[in-house]
């Protein structure tokens, strides 16, 4: 596989994401996530649990990378982004989001597109779909991830304010499920997974395949013209000078 480590603990399989500091969304994100998920699907068919390194879970998209792709780079870009999210969305079995710390936008995807999220107890750790914030809409298939998380009311708040959390507050708006002290995340996220017994995987799997299944419809309605109106917006000049604005901000830091 790539460079994420897949460990199996109690019958469950922790897979880390270790693509970059952050875990930034960009090709090798998706090429470290294709090949877990290859792995997975070659291995006994056991839980599963995602979790990332340090303070950060997934800072989403790699701004620093992707403005520089032209329209058909980035579109070429969104559709693997979409197919790997759906491969992961749809894994017929238990997955458990362990967010160790930030899920941001596409961060906060990844998390979203598990079947549970428990998060880290740390008031500093900021959870949300701030994507508004950053002038952009969402693709088809993360605004579809986040549909199915996530109330109608709930949703129309977080998308639309574009708010980052604390995790109380994110848990209180369905963003995450439970809250946990730091050194008992894995611990807990790995009992979670190991509710379902052995025996009820194919139950368990048939039953999430049942609930996905009004999503999958609708997204192959709705991807084309999200997936346009996405592209339409990120080269925009209104988007890409808000877009430019958090840039500034990040080439600071490096």
């Amino acid at each position: 596989m790539g460079r994420w480590t897949i460990e199996q603990i109690d019958d469950v399989a922790v897979v880390t994401m270790t693509s970059n500091k952050v875990n930034a969304l960009d090709d090798d994100f998706f090429t470290d996530l294709q090949a877990a998920i290859a792995e997975l699907q070659s291995a006994a068919p056991l839980p599963v649990v995602l979790t990332g390194t340090g303070t950060c879970f997934s800072a989403g998209l790699n701004l620093l990378e992707l403005w520089e792709y032209d329209e058909t780079t980035l579109a070429a870009f969104v559709d693997r982004l979409s197919e790997t999210l759906l491969a992961w969305f749809s894994l017929p079995r238990p997955t458990i989001a362990a967010v160790n710390g930030h899920a941001i936008a596409g961060g906060c995807v990844i998390a979203l597109a598990c079947d549970l999220r428990i998060v880290v107890d740390n008031e500093d750790a900021q959870i949300g779909l701030n994507e508004v914030q950053v002038g952009i809409p969402f693709p088809g298939v993360p605004f579809e991830i986040a549909r199915h998380a996530l109330s109608p009311t709930r949703l129309r708040e977080v998308t639309l304010t574009g708010a980052l959390y604390t995790p109380e507050e994110a848990r209180a708006r369905g963003l995450v499920d439970e809250v946990v002290e730091a050194d008992k995340l894995i611990e807990r996220a790995v009992g979670v997974a190991r509710a379902i017994s052995p025996d009820s995987l194919d139950a368990y799997a048939t039953i999430k395949a049942h609930l996905l299944a009004p999503t999958l419809t609708r997204l192959a309605e709705t991807r084309p013209r999200l997936d346009r109106d996405f592209l339409d917006v990120w080269f925009s000049e209104s988007a890409r000078r808000q877009m430019n604005e958090v840039r500034t901000r990040l080439l600071a830091r490096h």
